[in-house]
């Protein structure tokens, strides 16, 4: 009996693993944000999407700045395979004329939501801009952390990307493969 206790706990402990992820995952689908031009957004409309990148923004955010260009690119390569990309500012540190800006400064043509109370933010545990997550249609996010590996340490960028950790992990989920790595340490401003 007493060899049993190990398996017995174990198996447990993965059911409810198993059972939150699908709980965060449906709590997830359930959410309404407001978008920049103040439209409600319902994240149950991921579910007419095979996925969404969600990107976590700060106008003042250096990094945020610096990948302006990158941003478009994915918009466009995003779009093209049927995911949704999706800006998020979380907080009310910055005004929509401030992120509005910000967008037409970037060419940022993309949906940006507003997440002024943290809602969203707490719910991935976001804490860097920008730092993305890639959420499949049913609410389950497969990645999380840096889109590719330009930064490697604040204030400290590398000459050419060499990884594409988002890319490479929609290539991974429209493919049926396992997205490795699943996550990665975003660098970047933290989320106030």
């Amino acid at each position: 009996m007493k060899s049993f206790l190990p398996f017995n706990l174990l198996v447990a402990l993965i059911f409810i693993v198993g059972c939150s992820k699908k709980e965060q995952a449906v709590d997830l689908l359930s959410l309404e944000l407001n978008t920049l031009q103040h439209q409600k957004f319902s994240f149950a409309e991921l579910t007419a999407n095979k996925a969404a990148a969600i990107i976590f923004l700060q106008p003042e955010c250096p990094f945020c700045n610096s990948y302006g260009k990158t941003f478009r690119q994915l918009d466009s390569a995003l779009t093209s395979q049927g995911i949704l990309l999706i800006g998020v500012v979380a907080g009310k540190n910055y005004p929509e004329h401030e992120i509005t800006a910000y967008c037409e400064k970037n060419q940022l043509r993309f949906r940006v939501l507003l997440d002024p109370d943290f809602t969203l933010q707490k719910k991935l545990n976001a804490i860097t801009t920008p730092e993305v997550f890639l959420v499949s249609n049913t609410g389950e996010v497969l990645y999380r952390g840096l889109i590719d590996n330009w930064a490697y340490e604040i204030g400290k960028v590398r000459p050419m990307v060499t990884e594409h950790y988002l890319t490479d992990a929609v290539n991974a989920w429209l493919a049926n493969k396992p997205i490795t790595p699943d996550s990665t340490k975003a660098i970047g401003c933290y989320i106030e």
